[in-house]
């Protein structure tokens, strides 16, 4: 089969397509993690969550997404889609759940960025108001 330059375009083009489309691109740059909208009231505003500056960093979907069984990370990437109910944070740690939504996002964030400043790397906000700005 001989490739026109025109096929070659097409195929790179349709390249391009695939991957402008995959889970970690589908989700908005910044996300707002609000848990009044879920618990009620709350007496810290909610956290803009810089989705693409993770990404960028380098880390993996699995570095904070999660389903674990017997110890082990066992979450399918694929299912990392932008409206996926089942994938949200709130879908597995609810209210009677052992770690509940606020302190899954605390444990989460909170744990990493200290991690990586006790590994002396760049990292985020650790305290509060770092994250939950008030207006």
């Amino acid at each position: 089969m001989k490739w026109t330059g025109c096929s070659l375009w097409m195929i790179a083009f349709a390249a391009l397509l695939m991957l402008s489309h995959s889970p970690v691109n589908a989700q908005p740059d910044k996300m707002i993690l609000d848990l009044s909208a879920i618990s009620g009231k709350t007496t810290r505003p909610p956290v803009s969550f810089p989705h693409n500056r993770h990404v960028e960093a380098g880390l993996s979907c699995k570095d904070c997404h999660h389903i674990y069984e017997n110890g082990k990370n066992v979450l399918d990437e694929s299912k990392l889609e932008e409206g996926n109910k089942g994938i949200r944070c709130s879908a597995c740690h609810g209210p009677k759940s052992q770690a509940n939504l606020e302190q899954a996002f605390h444990n989460q964030c909170v744990g990493c960025h200290t991690k990586y400043e006790k590994e002396k790397k760049k990292t985020g906000p650790r305290y509060c108001g770092e994250c939950h700005i008030r207006k």
